[in-house]
């Protein structure tokens, strides 16, 4: 899997202007229209992006779609980049917006400046023969303030691992302050220090993915489209934030369709929806734990971990809440799209849905209590990124080791095998005839140090992580977030199924996992919400 890495601009001196590509000297011509430079590079020796090429076509069809006059530039070499470059610079000067995208991979050199790589560069190469094989971000920033358009925006998604250390993907090295040229705003796929994903699987980088949602919804300022996509990349991956710099002094829309006045109420400060009611919360102090166990190989070794404060969700979520989610936005579950979910017998039952009960069968409104199942991981970061921008509060799923520490009771916890007991029958519904397993209604149960609910039972429950069998012998000790790469997720705490019999899935140590799209009658979710 690879990592897209945030490049970003850096202030531009009087030395780096006499390097940048000369615009023709600007006329008096009116300035009107907008136009766009969007370049995808893929084909990189040994390290091939495909996604980058991906994204910059959807990029140029979704701009086209929005009144950009558009340049589409794949797999290009240093002398063709420097080209286009120059030639886009040329053009912008008789146009009101400039807009440059670039996906690919990119550097920070050792002078301090960030390098947007051509196919030619290989890993090989020593720094200095890759920097005159890329291009110089500041360059690009200066041609643009140069050529005196009105608005220039600048999106970068591009792989910001250091390639000559063997591509390592897991290095990334912080950049100093930010400081773009007036009229000017940029967008990176991650923060200062982070990486970016690449989104396996999918056609477009995480980053593109979420920007390009948010680019074809109308009435959206500029300022809430990066807000917006910085929330749902926040959601689906918690080590990647994007990051904005710069500004712009007017508001700008990529979509309008209403008037001036209407416009600016929608923009006003967002507020709580009035028909969403909130989310029951318990608060997590941050603290240090012993996590694993010694059972099961993939629950060694027991190690230190240290969490940041959190808030997680006194109980799972019911199936009246996810309704709520689903009436509005029309979202259709993977269970739904595909051949439907597995139910209490093992088997794959097609037309089961979010909607059923264990058996399959339609529940009925009475048991709208009940936590959610038959939805995929998927699903719930959907719900998560619904929740994120109707509240304006970040809401995700728990990582591994948050929901083991919360599970235990937190700073409060009293070491017990069961999230808030010792005894599995305190803390779960004990139903030995397995055709009468079934979820019941959240918060019956004891709830643990924290006042949790049903973490040791009713369904298991899906976090964040990707699953890796010996994650734990090479875990960072603070915050971790599980393996960078996978084609499987983490579940946790045990589902109904667990009875007096063999509750061992139930206990607060074990883990287990499945494919992100899979749906079952024994999974569900909570949600944690962070600052």
């Amino acid at each position: 899997m690879k990592y897209f890495l945030f490049l970003f601009l850096w202030s531009f001196s009087s030395l780096q202007a006499q390097r940048a590509f000369k615009p023709i000297a600007s006329t008096s011509q009116p300035q009107k229209g907008r136009l766009a430079l969007v370049i995808g590079n893929s084909t990189y020796p040994g390290q091939a992006l495909p996604n980058a090429a991906n994204d910059a076509q959807d990029m140029a069809a979704t701009l086209r779609q929005l009144g950009f006059e558009v340049i589409l530039k794949l797999n290009l070499n240093q002398t063709e980049l420097e080209t286009v470059v120059s030639g886009f610079t040329q053009r912008l000067k008789n146009y009101e917006v400039g807009l440059f995208y670039f996906a690919g991979h990119g550097f920070e050199a050792g002078d301090n400046l960030n390098y947007l790589m051509s196919v030619e560069v290989r890993s090989d190469l020593n720094e200095t023969l890759a920097k005159r094989k890329s291009l110089c971000l500041n360059d690009v920033m200066s041609s643009m303030k140069e050529a005196n358009s009105h608005t220039n925006i600048l999106l970068v998604d591009a792989c910001r691992n250091n390639p000559f250390r063997g591509w390592d993907r897991n290095t990334a090295s912080g950049l100093g302050a930010v400081n773009a040229p007036s009229g000017t705003i940029a967008f990176f796929a991650a923060s200062p220090g982070q990486t970016a994903s690449e989104n396996a699987g999918q056609r477009n980088g995480l980053f593109t993915q979420e920007l390009l949602k948010q680019l074809r919804q109308p009435n959206l300022e500029l300022i809430s489209i990066f807000k917006n996509t910085a929330r749902a990349v926040k959601v689906k991956n918690t080590r990647q934030t994007p990051y904005q710099a710069g500004f712009i002094t007017d508001d700008f829309y990529f979509k309008r369709t209403e008037s001036p006045t209407t416009l600016a109420r929608q923009q006003e400060p967002a507020k709580p929806v009035v028909d969403l009611e909130p989310i029951a919360m318990v608060s997590v102090a941050e603290g240090s734990f012993l996590m694993g166990n010694n059972t099961n190989d993939w629950e060694k070794p027991i190690h230190r971990v240290t969490l940041s404060s959190f808030r997680m969700a006194k109980f799972e979520t019911t199936v009246a809440e996810f309704e709520r989610f689903v009436e509005a936005t029309e979202h259709k579950t993977d269970a739904e799209k595909g051949e439907g979910s597995y139910i209490n017998d093992g088997k794959l039952k097609p037309g089961v849905n979010w909607r059923c009960d264990a058996e399959g069968k339609i529940r009925p409104r009475s048991e709208y209590n009940h936590p959610v199942i038959h939805v995929s991981w998927n699903d719930a970061v959907a719900y998560c990124e619904w929740l994120t921008l109707k509240t304006g509060r970040t809401y995700r799923l728990p990582t591994e080791a948050e929901w083991e520490y919360a599970a235990r009771g937190g700073q409060q916890s009293r070491g017990t095998l069961y999230a808030g007991s010792n005894e599995f029958k305190e803390v779960g519904w004990i139903t030995i005839d397995k055709a009468k397993q079934a979820t019941r209604a959240v918060g019956l149960m004891k709830a643990n140090e924290l006042g949790l609910y049903d973490m040791s039972w009713n369904v298991d429950e899906w976090c964040s992580d990707f699953y890796e069998r010996d994650y734990y012998a090479s875990s960072p000790d603070n915050n971790p977030t599980g393996s960078t790469t996978g084609s499987v997720r983490i579940l946790r705490g045990g589902s109904y199924g667990d009875n007096a019999y063999d509750p061992r899935s139930a206990r607060v140590a074990h883990r287990f996992f499945a494919p992100p799209n899979l749906s079952s009658c024994h999974h569900g979710f909570r949600v944690v919400s962070v600052p």
